[in-house]
């Protein structure tokens, strides 16, 4: 017996005679075994039933019969994979595993009764295991000639992935929701015309009740519209970030300073959405405004660009102070009346007699600088840089600016990264963490100064141009008085942490947080490392005790492949490759891959 579910065909007087269409029904099917008896004495409702089905190319099929035998077309052979010699068999048998769910429902549609369903869940037989599935169909009874119960016919689709594709989305969606709900910033999301279309627990809470579905603006303050129409109109023709500072009505009506940034996407549909975010900066701006009253006075200091500290009397040779209140912190004495020579009592014995000169080499020869130490209550010594200059051409004043660069023995860590907010959040958490910082927006200008630097840790952020970074990672090998660690997001780069670990990078952290960064800066400070005989030697005896087969995976590993090239060569399947992986890394005792190119470099491998 052949069985090939076929489409259309001419079933009369007991004869299959084949159309001019190519579909075809069953050649050689035994219609006997099936129950059904020769065609010549089927019902006409079934021969009907069967013509309707057969060439469609939508899953369709019939359940026919007290037994509900069952026949389909071409198109539902998918839904019965796996189940040979099902056409014509009783749907009790074909569908065993199922049958409990859907035996009902057959039932009811063949006593005449439409059934419908959406999203239905189905338990079906695959690949040699039950599986759930869901399905949306419909059944419909079938009439005998008679208008008595003949069977059933239906249609359907399967419906299970899209339905776990939206679990998992919603699961997702939860999730971030979550974790945005519990971020102390303030996050939203709003569409193209700035109405607000989500907003996390934060933002919530501070705005006025209701705010999902207002508009951005109506919390903004007035005066700070304008201002960011121009920034807004900039990031739409750019595509590039938003950023402005705005003042946010809370709940109270009060308003406070916020630095907001937010990025524009492309919502479903292709509608123009924007993702955003916003920081408290009130504080600070408060205090920057406090500092506006010197405004006046810090025109006067010839068109200098930075914070200008104090101003000279050059006839009286007395200081006046415009930041008086960080005076202790700037090794000002705390005098009133301060000429210069009281300044000079205040720092290191041995530098006060060239300070005392700097004030007659301003005045005679301009812009002059020096560095001089002030000794703390505690004795440690801390360093200033001292800027003198002359104001105005009437030779009357000179003014100058204190930086304060620290104590001898704080470790100094230079850091470059050519992104902007990225390197100013890490200078300031490596700062807090009593760092140095020296921080470089480029490579190229870190290589230029790097042979010149002072004793050091550098952290350097590897792009995915890696070029760039090995130059400067090459440059470093002659500064001997630099040590480095390099971040960046080497997840499937294994070949560029191989370049910088023989390039000497003293680590190499996978896309690390600001303080995992500072953590091992401070590693490469504090730690004495083992010397280069002792490393070699030990990771001689480690890599010494990997299998034959664990060290032809190493090797592999170190020249940048991946499982499945390394099976390839070895002739492995790929699943083996990271078996052997696993266990030289245990082995090993290293748990990435940048340790284990660390350890396999220092031992020679």
């Amino acid at each position: 017996m052949v069985e090939t579910p076929i489409p259309d065909a001419d079933i009369t007087g007991g004869v299959v005679r084949h159309t001019p269409d190519p579909t075809r029904l069953l050649d050689g099917f035994d219609w006997t075994a099936a129950g059904l008896g020769p065609p010549s004495d089927w019902d006409p409702a079934l021969v009907q039933a069967l013509k309707l089905i057969l060439p469609a190319s939508f899953p369709m099929f019939i359940c026919w019969g007290p037994d509900l035998r069952l026949f389909h077309n071409s198109a539902f052979a998918p839904v019965i994979a796996g189940k040979p010699g099902s056409f014509g068999k009783p749907m009790a048998e074909v569908f065993a595993e199922a049958w409990i769910e859907i035996e009902s429902l057959l039932i009811t549609a063949r006593e005449g009764q439409t059934i419908f369903r959406e999203d239905f869940h189905v338990p079906l037989l695959r690949d040699g295991r039950v599986t759930s599935t869901w399905w949306s169909f419909s059944y419909s009874p079938i009439r005998t000639a008679a208008g008595g119960a003949g069977g059933v016919y239906g249609i359907g689709y399967e419906t299970t992935r899209r339905l776990l594709t939206d679990q998992a989305l919603r699961a997702s969606e939860a999730s971030l929701k979550a974790v945005a709900d519990a971020t102390p910033g303030l996050l939203w999301k709003c569409a193209g015309d700035g109405r607000l279309i989500w907003v996390n627990q934060t933002l919530g809470e501070y705005l006025e009740p209701g705010a999902e579905g207002t508009v951005w603006d109506d919390h903004v303050h007035s005066d700070d519209i304008a201002p960011a129409q121009a920034l807004y109109a900039r990031s739409i023709a750019t595509g590039r970030l938003f950023e402005a500072q705005q003042r946010l009505r809370g709940r109270g009506g009060a308003y406070r300073w916020f630095a907001v940034q937010a990025q524009q996407v492309v919502g479903p549909h292709g509608r123009l959405e924007w993702f955003g975010s916003a920081t408290d900066i009130d504080e600070w701006r408060l205090a920057a405004d406090a500092l506006r009253g010197h405004e006046e006075l810090l025109r006067d200091f010839n068109g200098a660009d930075a914070t200008l500290l104090w101003t000279a009397d050059i006839a009286s040779r007395r200081l006046a102070p415009i930041n008086g209140e960080s005076r202790t912190t700037w090794a000002l004495p705390d005098l009133e009346d301060m000429t210069w020579e009281d300044w000079a009592r205040a720092i290191h014995p041995d530098d006060r007699q060239a300070f005392l000169a700097l004030f007659d080499r301003t005045v005679d020869d301009g812009t002059t600088q020096m560095r001089f130490r002030r000794v703390s209550d505690l004795g440690a010594a801390r360093w200033f840089q001292l800027t003198a200059f002359p104001i105005g051409t009437d030779r009357r004043r000179i003014g100058g600016l204190v930086i304060e660069l620290g104590v001898e023995t704080d470790p100094r860590l230079y850091l470059v990264d050519e992104n902007d907010a990225r390197r100013r959040t890490l200078a300031s958490v490596l700062s807090r963490r009593g760092f140095r910082v020296r921080a470089f927006e480029s490579y190229a200008q870190f290589e230029r100064v790097c042979a010149d630097l002072s004793s050091g840790c550098v952290v350097l952020r590897v792009s995915r141009d890696v070029k760039p970074a090995l130059k400067v990672a090459a440059a470093l090998k002659g500064a001997d008085q630099l040590s480095w660690i390099a971040t960046g997001d080497f997840e499937d780069r294994l070949q560029d942490v191989v370049a910088l670990m023989k390039l000497g990078a003293l680590d190499i952290l996978l896309s690390p947080s600001a303080e995992v960064v500072a953590a091992a800066a401070q590693a490469a400070f504090d730690v004495a490392r083992p010397s280069e005989t002792s490393v070699a030697a030990q990771g001689r005896d480690r890599v010494a005790s990997l299998s034959p087969r664990e060290q032809e995976v190493l090797r592999g590993l170190i020249a940048g492949g991946t499982n499945k090239t390394i099976a390839i060569d070895l002739g492995l399947s790929p699943r083996t490759v990271e078996t052997h992986r696993a266990h030289l890394m245990d082995r090993l005792g290293v748990t990435n891959l940048a340790e284990l190119v660390r350890l396999a470099t220092e031992a020679g491998f």
